[in-house]
C-alpha cells in the first residue's frame, strides 16, 4: 500500500525517532469517521506504570468534572465527546423533564477542552491523530499499525493497542496479523474492550473528535475548530495521509 502523506515524511508526535524517548508503550484508540474522512485519535503511555500514571491524571480530572455543580457527573459514568458538545447525554439531561440551560450546554462542551487541557499537563502522555481522506476505516488502520511498527523498529521498542470495541472486529486484528513476524513491533491483536470500562479510552474519544473536528470544520462546531491545536500546538501533531492508493 503506498500512502500519500501531506506532512514530512517520519514525523509523528509521541512516536519520536530516538529509542530513549520511545519506550515500549500503549496506545487507547478510539475513532471519528464520516463518508470523506477517517480520523484515529491515540492516547500513548510507557507501558511501564504507565498506565497507571495517566490513569490517574485523568482520574484527577473526573474528580474536577464531579465537583463543578452545573453538571451531573457521577464517578463511573461514561463520557462521549459528541454528546457533550451536542447538549445530550445524561451529564446533561439527569432530571427527567427539564432541560438544560445554556450555561449548562456550554459547560458541557468546555469538559472536552479542559479533558484535552488535562492530557497535555501531562509530560509522559503522548497524543496524536492521524487522518485519511475517501479511504476506508479498515485501510487507515492498517496505515496506522504499520507507521506505528515502523517507529517502534527504529527506536526498538514494542507497542500494544487498546482500542473500543467488543471483541469482534476481524479487519482490524487481520491488520496486526499481516505483519512481518520478524520485524513486529506490534504485540498481538488490539485489545477490543468497551470504552466505559477504560477511561483512558474516553481520553482517546475526546482526542479523536477535536481533532476531528479540526480537520472537517463543520460549521455548527466553529467553537471547538481549534481546541485540538490549542491543547497540541505541534505543526505535526496531525498527521493527514491525505488519500490512500
Amino acid at each position: 500500500m503506498s500512502v500519500v502523506m501531506t506532512v514530512k515524511e517520519g514525523v509523528f508526535p509521541g512516536l519520536p525517532m530516538s529509542a530513549p524517548s520511545l519506550p515500549d508503550s500503549i496506545y487507547f484508540i478510539d475513532e471519528s469517521i464520516n463518508p470523506e474522512t477517517t480520523l484515529f485519535g491515540l492516547v500513548r503511555v510507557p507501558q511501564v506504570d504507565g498506565w497507571l500514571t495517566a490513569d490517574a491524571a485523568w482520574t484527577r480530572f473526573l474528580a474536577e468534572l464531579a465537583g463543578n455543580r452545573h453538571l451531573g457527573f457521577q464517578p463511573g459514568a461514561a463520557l462521549h465527546a459528541v454528546d457533550l458538545v451536542a447538549g445530550r447525554g445524561g451529564l446533561l439531561h439527569h432530571t427527567p423533564g427539564i432541560a438544560p440551560t445554556k450555561l449548562q450546554r456550554t459547560e458541557a462542551a468546555g469538559v472536552v477542552r479542559r479533558g484535552l487541557q488535562a492530557l497535555a499537563d501531562e509530560p509522559d502522555i503522548g497524543v496524536s491523530a492521524l487522518c485519511s481522506r475517501r479511504a476506508s476505516r479498515e485501510a487507515t488502520y492498517v496505515a496506522l499499525v504499520e507507521l506505528l511498527n515502523e517507529r517502534h523498529a527504529a527506536a526498538g521498542s514494542t507497542c500494544q493497542v487498546v482500542m473500543d470495541g467488543n471483541g469482534t472486529e476481524k479487519l482490524l486484528k487481520a491488520a496486526h496479523r499481516q505483519l512481518p513476524p520478524a520485524r513486529r513491533h506490534v504485540v498481538g491483536d488490539p485489545m477490543l474492550v468497551p470504552a466505559r470500562l477504560i477511561p483512558l479510552l474516553q481520553a482517546a474519544d475526546f482526542v479523536a473528535h477535536a481533532a476531528f473536528q479540526s480537520v472537517v470544520r463543520h460549521p455548527r462546531r466553529e467553537f471547538m475548530w481549534g481546541w485540538f491545536r490549542e491543547a497540541f500546538p505541534q505543526a505535526d501533531a496531525l498527521v493527514d495521509l491525505g488519500r490512500l492508493r
